[in-house]
């Protein structure tokens, strides 16, 4: 999808024209760099490492922006440019410094004609809105005008006082009010049509011109900024072979330049989501609307809220993104570490002599924990980005199963005693009957003569991988009636 200032930003016209003032004032200061940089070529090395460091990056200088940001990657790999420079001063002059010259010149006459004709087009529009109020003003005086003209007759027909002649010129008055509140709401009807078509082409047509015209402008410096920085990069290659990792690192940076990706930059920074205003609708006048109008109206509150609802939809969606990214991380974080401590435990209860399983145990509780709470804080807030980009709630994730506490006795009978469950279980809820393995069966029945099977022994050095099961053991009284 590629940007549409038009469409994407065509409530931020303001910071619309700060970028283009932004970008021309960025002309003016490559400008300035190279001619400062050619002087000191002419003093060699010495005084264009003392330019680099004075061409560091400004505050106000946002490096999300390709151009900017390969400019000062130029400006720091300068400092490694020395040695031949009378040929570079004399071919950046004729063309760099004068390319850079007219695109300044350029870049402001069209910023200055693009910005006349959004504030003409905004001029207009609020003289529409001034118009339509007018009118809407016209037709409330009319109809008032009308009732009390109307009220004025009532009370002259039922005045026998009055003569015929008097009566007959009160109908007469309140008829020609009526008529010119009828006519006031025609007019007003037909202003409120113009008004409202002015409107649909303002926001549809004539502003995201403009829009797309500032776009482009600043697409065409973007990639005139990049086709001048190429062109002063060549000129160093034809004079400095002896700086080839400077000069790749440089071409490297400044192929990084996209016009259309910085334009797409500015969109997600300052794109709030929100849809241009509807039509605006007829509003019928009575007397008693003076009176309510207004009476049930409350404060907005852009207080910070947990799911990012103060916010506009689009930036919203994008916290909230990176809210959740925040959280899967943590998640498989101490997963991670979760799955190596039941390899340690499933390995210290099958040898206690490399390390005490009870500590294991205790560890894993703990992460269990952790785990479970960051999936709860973690479908919390992947329920707010559904809820945010009109999507079905999530599922809730699986938390890692517990630990049953490590078998006692001996230890080549209790490896073999264990049950292998799988990490994302919820663990036992009763003690399951199960066969031993062949080897270790045979060691049981073959009495006590019987030597014990091989047993896999440990060093404290070894290393496990990171994948492994946990072992529950179900034969040891104790457990069963703690369980």
């Amino acid at each position: 999808m590629s940007a549409n200032w038009g469409r994407d930003v065509w409530d931020q016209y303001d910071r619309v024209c700060s970028h283009a003032d932004n970008g021309n004032d960025f002309v003016k200061r490559v400008q300035q760099y190279t001619k400062d940089r050619m002087k000191i070529e002419a003093e060699y090395a010495k005084e264009l490492r003392k330019l680099a460091k004075s061409y560091q990056k400004r505050k106000e200088d946002d490096m999300k922006y390709s151009d900017v940001s390969a400019f000062y990657k130029m400006v720091k790999e300068a400092d490694d440019l020395a040695g031949q420079h009378e040929v570079i001063v004399e071919n950046s002059n004729t063309r760099v410094q004068d390319a850079l010259k007219k695109l300044q010149h350029d870049l402001h006459r069209e910023k200055k004609a693009h910005d006349q004709e959004g504030i003409r087009h905004s001029q207009n529009y609020r003289g529409a809105l001034a118009n339509l109020e007018k009118a809407k003003k016209k037709y409330e005086a009319a109809t008032q005008e009308a009732e009390r003209a109307q009220i004025a007759f009532d009370k002259a027909s039922q005045d026998m006082n009055l003569t015929r002649a008097a009566v007959e010129k009160t109908r007469q008055f309140s008829m020609q009010k009526n008529d010119q509140a009828e006519e006031a709401k025609g007019n007003y009807l037909v202003c409120l049509d113009q008004t409202n078509q002015f409107q649909r082409e303002h926001f549809f047509t004539r502003m995201p011109e403009v829009f797309s015209s500032f776009q482009r402008m600043e697409e065409g410096r973007v990639d005139t900024i990049k086709q001048l920085m190429h062109s002063l990069l060549d000129i160093e290659l034809a004079v400095q072979p002896i700086i080839t990792k400077c000069r790749d690192n440089i071409r490297e940076s400044i192929n990084s330049i996209d016009g259309a990706r910085d334009s797409m930059t500015f969109v997600e920074d300052h794109r709030t989501g929100y849809l241009p205003p509807a039509d605006r609708a007829f509003e019928e006048y009575s007397s008693s609307k003076l009176k309510t109008k207004g009476r049930d109206s409350k404060p907005a509150t852009n207080a910070p809220r947990e799911d990012f609802g103060h916010l506009p939809p689009a930036k919203r969606k994008k916290k909230l993104q990176g809210k959740v990214k925040e959280l899967e991380d943590a998640v498989k974080k101490e997963t991670s570490e979760h799955t190596a401590l039941e390899k340690m435990y499933q390995v210290y209860s099958a040898n206690p002599s490399l390390g005490d399983p009870t500590v294991v145990q205790q560890q894993l509780v703990v992460i269990g924990e952790k785990i479970e709470n960051l999936n709860e804080e973690l479908y919390k807030f992947e329920s707010y980005l559904a809820q945010a980009e009109g999507k079905d709630p999530p599922l809730r994730r699986a938390s890692p199963g517990k630990i049953a506490p490590p078998p006692q006795g001996n230890n080549s009978q209790a490896a073999a005693a264990a049950t292998a469950i799988p990490a994302g279980s919820a663990g036992p809820t009763q003690p399951a009957p199960r066969q031993q393995p062949p080897v270790a069966q045979a060691a049981v029945n073959s009495g006590p003569s019987a030597p014990p099977p091989p047993q896999e022994t440990f060093d404290e050095g070894d290393e496990f991988d990171q994948f492994c099961v946990v072992l529950y053991d179900f034969t040891v009284a104790a457990d069963e009636k703690e369980q």
